[in-house]
């Protein structure tokens, strides 16, 4: 949108448009406007500024009657220019230190975590997206014996990704079979990447064990159907029950979880816009079309990623934004220093 100037009157007409239609969702008419603004000129006057502010594409007329509404160029004026910024809420820090305090949970987990917290804060639905980087290897490799034929695979990345599997051996499992995968597990799967452990290398290095490979193919193909499991993205949906609410309907929620369950499209969409308040129609996604993200970046040294509340165009922006701001600058740490806990 091309940046425009308003005088001082347009300003406070605007402002007090926008703040009296997120609180009540009514058209606001000049009657009503004279009471909101501080020193207002007369009736007319404020209908005249309004027309010209309808002419601007910054007030639109819902129908007949003589009350106006914020358009989407309204609302995102408003927040880039008028509205007060202002910090994160006591209380609301409060909640969000508090649950953040007694996460226990592995650097993957805590974003998702995070979404809950933020969700249960607002009740509204909350995005959280996780990326990792393609550079990651294989840090930690263990098989732990817990019964006759029943053994645990434990896999750990070098960016603190964990995968762990437990599963029944067709036969008992022997020290000697323990001594055979953790020297084929040491020398051809630790220290390689996560993309060169694919199908076409396990079946080469099942080739090259020969007739060695037959007793411990069981185990061999866990841990790469383990391995394939270790995604460098992740994308959730925290607070199901509220989408409904935001969406209206039970099609529309439908959709938008189809659409984050494919994670690809929520992942570019977010590397697309960054920070902010992005509107439906500005996402490029139809599902979206009549709702509202407010998204925040998180980085830590392994990982980056996202976190976004999805509500209505009459989400209270000047609350929200400090709230999700500071939510991705204590995922940020949360993240840093689960990172560190589990290298030390």
């Amino acid at each position: 949108m091309t940046k425009i100037e308003l005088t001082p009157r347009k300003q406070a007409v605007l402002k007090a448009i926008v703040k009296a239609y997120i609180e009540t969702g009514e058209p606001i008419g000049s009657k009503i406007l004279t009471s909101l603004i501080e020193n207002a000129p007369s009736s007319a006057t404020l209908r005249n500024e309004m027309s010209e502010l309808v002419s601007m594409g910054l007030l639109e007329q819902p129908h007949t009657s003589a009350g106006r509404i914020p358009t989407r160029d309204g609302l995102k004026l408003y927040i880039s220019d008028l509205m007060q910024k202002t910090e994160i809420s006591p209380e609301d820090k409060g909640f969000i230190d508090a649950r953040f305090e007694n996460l226990t949970e592995m650097p993957e987990k805590i974003p998702a975590k995070a979404g809950e917290i933020l969700s249960d804060l607002t009740h509204l639905p909350v995005i959280a997206c996780l990326i990792s980087p393609d550079t990651a290897v294989i840090k930690k490799i263990e098989l732990m014996h817990i019964s006759r034929n029943t053994v645990m695979l434990l896999i750990v990345t070098s960016d603190s990704r964990t995968r762990n599997r437990i599963f029944r051996l067709p036969e008992d499992f022997t020290q000697d079979m323990l001594e055979r995968f953790t020297e084929i597990a040491q020398t051809k799967i630790k220290g390689k990447h996560l993309e060169e452990l694919s199908i076409g290398y396990m079946q080469s290095l099942v080739a090259s064990l020969g007739i060695d490979a037959f007793g411990i193919m069981p185990l061999i193909s866990s841990v790469f159907e383990t391995i394939s499991e270790i995604d460098n993205m992740s994308v959730d949906l925290s607070g199901v029950s509220r989408l409904y609410n935001v969406c209206g309907n039970e099609e529309s929620a439908r959709r938008i979880i189809s659409l984050v369950e494919s994670r690809d499209p929520i992942i570019s969409l977010f590397e697309r816009v960054g920070d902010g308040v992005v509107f439906g129609k500005d996402t490029g996604y139809s599902e979206f079309e009549n709702d509202t993200l407010i998204a925040a970046r998180f980085t830590s040294e392994k990982y980056k990623g996202y976190i976004a509340l999805l509500g209505s165009d009459r989400i209270s922006f000047e609350r929200i934004i400090p709230v999700i701001e500071y939510t991705a600058q204590k995922l940020s740490k949360v993240i840093a220093d689960a990172q560190k806990d589990m290298e030390d």
